[in-house]
């Protein structure tokens, strides 16, 4: 007797592949988002090394640093004003050359980027970064404002408050997150532009490099009512950084 030659038809052989797909993106999935969640929190905890540095060069120096500067421009004393390059900008009167750029990675001592590649973000109150002029009890006020979201009407006001409007953080620090839009990036040098769609409010807010207002909300997907939102933003305690400087026999 003929034996009946045994195997798979094609049918057979399509829904053996699409079983083993459906199993491969059941596994795939979970682990895309376990490497997001890694980047965040290792983006978090940069950060809060950061913000450990920034107190660390106060109690030494007795100001925060400078921002490096993003965009070029004309030297304007002895110490280095190249763009991009992680050394904090000032001129000779001892003021930033700009509040607002990269934070300074080299004059620092840290990470130059985040886990997506692009430079970290920092926002400083020019005096608490005087250089000539170390700050006191007594020059404290600050007009960084930490916002919920931003408004229309002014243009970038807070929609609502996580610091108190008049009296906020000396220095905020930024990852531009996954998507990067407007970040820095530490490949280039470039700012990394927003989508054919345009960016959300919030984002742009945190990456126009103007104004005093920034935004920190849980994140959004795009589409999202508010607009897509993956930045993470922290800022250095104005309580945390007196009485470190205080513990430290800096201040008063």
């Amino acid at each position: 007797m003929k034996h009946r030659q045994q195997g798979f038809t094609l049918i057979e052989m399509a829904v053996a592949v699409f079983i083993i797909a459906l199993l491969l993106g059941s596994i795939l999935v979970p682990l895309t988002t376990q490497v997001e969640q890694r980047q965040i929190s290792d983006a978090q905890k940069a950060m809060e090394e950061i913000k450990e540095a920034l107190v660390g060069f106060a109690i030494t120096r007795g100001y925060l640093p400078c921002p490096d500067r993003v965009n070029a421009a004309a030297s304007t004393g002895p110490n280095d004003l190249l763009p991009n390059d992680g050394i904090e900008d000032f001129n000779p009167a001892g003021n930033c050359i700009t509040t607002e750029g990269n934070v300074p990675w080299v004059t620092l001592g840290i990470v130059n980027a985040d886990p997506w590649g692009n430079r970290f973000r920092y926002r400083v109150a020019q005096n608490f970064a005087q250089h000539l002029t170390p700050f006191t009890l007594s020059t404290m006020s600050t007009t960084i404002d930490v916002c919920t979201t931003v408004v229309p009407v002014p243009p970038g006001a807070c929609g609502g408050r996580l610091t108190t409007s008049g009296d906020g953080p000396p220095a905020l620090i930024m990852s531009h997150g996954k998507n990067g839009y407007l970040a820095i990036s530490a490949g280039t040098g470039a700012a990394n532009p927003c989508p054919a769609g345009g960016c959300s409010p919030d984002e742009i807010a945190n990456g126009d490099g103007i104004g005093n207002s920034f935004v920190s909300r849980p994140h959004a997907p795009s589409g999202a009512v508010a607009g897509e939102f993956d930045d993470i933003v922290t800022w250095l305690s104005k309580n945390i950084l007196i009485n470190r400087m205080v513990t430290a026999g800096k201040l008063p």
